[in-house]
């Protein structure tokens, strides 16, 4: 709570490891007063193992679109829900399902409506494990249009970013905390800045129309996360 950062005061005094789950987050430990000798990056890892890599070349007969999360402000889902419509009617085969339940349900249902995109964009609640690995096998486009929040609250590395980079995915995110330090921008996918419904759609767009881009993007982000976000490899780095 950056608001009241005396409250972290014992725990810094007590505390002889802190363990933040990005650079980002380590910078802000350090500017609360905890001590940077302290101080240790611990990404949260996946089982990529348990992630079936393909390339997905876009077809314009049947282009889907994808996000998995929690149905709040910080996921940003209202701005990736308007940037897809803008591109719907160009290209009328694109079909987002947003996995995720939360408090912003009703808001974004209307949201859809209001937009006309009922038959285009749909929110399919949440989903066990393995529908959201065959959903992940069966997209083209992975989106998380992350933000922060009026309350303050951010992301880390969302955990949807590093699953979907390990199927074989294009990404688009934005610049928001910890995510630069997963998505190598237009190299494993795209980062935007938050609330940009704009240039959403434009990366968007340019991955449906460069489809040759998409399977390089996917190797990409696959041998990035197997580099640095494979859990086995982190839990031997937490051991040690």
């Amino acid at each position: 709570n950056e608001n009241h950062p005396s409250v972290y005061k014992e725990l810094f005094n007590k505390g002889d490891a802190f363990l933040p789950v990005c650079d980002y987050f380590a910078k802000r430990l350090q500017k609360l007063g905890c001590p940077p000798e302290r101080i240790h990056v611990h990404y949260s890892g996946i089982d990529t193992t348990k992630f079936t890599f393909r390339e997905r070349p876009i077809d314009n007969q049947e282009i889907r679109i994808f996000t998995v999360g929690r149905l709040t402000e910080k996921k940003g889902m209202e701005y990736s829900i308007k940037a897809v419509a803008k591109l719907v009617a160009r290209y009328p085969a694109i079909q987002y399902a947003i996995a995720g339940e939360g408090p912003l349900r009703a808001h974004l249902e209307n949201l859809i409506r209001k937009l006309g995109m009922e038959k285009h964009i749909h929110l399919v609640g949440a989903l066990p494990s393995d529908e959201i690995k065959r959903l992940l096998n069966n997209a083209n486009v992975f989106i998380l249009a992350s933000v922060t929040a009026g309350s303050g609250d951010q992301e880390g590395i969302p955990g949807s970013l590093k699953e979907a980079m390990a199927t074989g995915l294009p990404v688009i995110s934005t610049r928001h905390s910890g995510i630069p330090e997963l998505i190598e921008d237009g190299k494993s996918g795209f980062l935007v800045p938050e609330r940009d419904v704009d240039a959403l759609a434009e990366k968007c767009e340019y991955l449906i129309s460069h489809p040759q881009r998409c399977a390089e993007m996917g190797r990409a982000g696959r041998k990035f996360v197997e580099e640095n976000f494979e859990i086995s490899k982190l839990n031997r780095e937490l051991v040690e």
